[in-house]
């Protein structure tokens, strides 16, 4: 009686446990990605009399809104921002396209380097972008692979440095940052997918081409639109690759970093300037989080039918 009272108890603490440790761990994860934003946001509202009064922590009591409008006007985001989400979004769908080419190759067709590929694909991931930065901008600098350009042109190679080259070939290359974990959710993807579907078509006389296209490519768009947001994201947010190999283009992340360097009385005060950073933060983070809130049910369906644990 007493031990399967016992179990009883641990069979109902077992569950109670667990659901204690997942809202523990839920609102440490909440604090460390929450508090931050919370604080950069109602600093950004906060009078520079704000800052320097110390019964002031979170809530400003002058709020305003001059390190938005400073900002907005100095850094003329009003063209910024249409050129940012052209030239992010044109990445992104690159990337998902030549990541899905990628992901059903390696997943459909079996042939002698197929997991060097893909060990290939996942080790460009795992490495720090700070690594590839030189290789790559040497690359871009002098843009001539394996001596064509010169032999060509006959003159010097030319340089792709502060254009929008460097990011598009990448992309379409599938060779950038991330785009080795977008090849492998995309494999893990098709892998789920029957092959019935395809040995359908192939007896309706459609050949690889065709039964890709007209198969596979429908019943991968939601995992597709999910690799699309996640590419856009990491290039709205890139702080590495475009401010190296295009210092010259003015999107959002490169002019948000020139706020330090801003013609205005905070470019002497250190205090003065750190609001107009947090301004410029929230600038880049809003888009993204409506971004979230209009697309998260693509997140949900993806991670549903991803097949990442089969």
């Amino acid at each position: 009686m007493r031990a399967s009272t016992r179990q009883r108890i641990r069979k109902k603490a077992i569950p109670v446990a667990m659901a204690l440790l997942r809202a523990v761990l839920f609102t440490a994860l909440t604090f460390v990605v929450i508090y931050p934003l919370l604080t950069k946001l109602c600093a950004s509202f906060m009078a520079l009399r704000d800052v320097h009064d110390m019964s002031v922590r979170y809530i400003p009591r002058h709020p305003t809104l001059s390190h938005y409008r400073d900002v907005w006007r100095q850094l003329e985001l009003s063209a910024v921002y249409p050129l940012t989400v052209q030239f992010t979004a044109l990445v992104a769908l690159l990337q998902t396209l030549s990541a899905t080419v990628a992901g059903y190759g390696l997943a459909r067709f079996r042939f002698r380097l197929n997991g060097v590929f893909l060990a290939l694909a996942l080790v460009g991931t795992v490495v720090p972008p700070d690594l590839l930065l030189v290789p790559l901008f040497s690359e871009f600098r002098y843009f001539d692979p394996f001596g064509l350009v010169s032999l060509v042109t006959g003159g010097a190679p030319p340089s792709m440095i502060g254009t929008q080259w460097p990011l598009i070939l990448l992309a379409v290359t599938c060779t950038g940052y991330r785009c080795g974990l977008f090849i492998f959710i995309l494999r893990q993807f098709f892998r789920g997918m029957p092959r019935e579907l395809e040995e359908a078509a192939y007896i309706d006389g459609a050949g690889p081409v065709r039964a890709f296209l007209r198969i596979m490519l429908p019943g991968a768009r939601t995992m597709m639109v999910t690799v699309f947001l996640f590419g856009f994201v990491w290039t709205w947010l890139d702080i590495k690759y475009i401010p190296t190999l295009m210092p010259d283009m003015p999107l959002l992340v490169t002019e948000v970093q020139k706020i330090s360097a801003l013609g205005l009385d905070a470019s002497a005060n250190t205090v003065a300037r750190s609001l107009l950073v947090n301004a410029g933060a929230v600038y880049l983070i809003v888009p993204l989080v409506l971004l979230y809130l209009f697309t998260q049910r693509y997140f949900v369906q993806s991670i549903e039918r991803s097949g990442l644990v089969g």
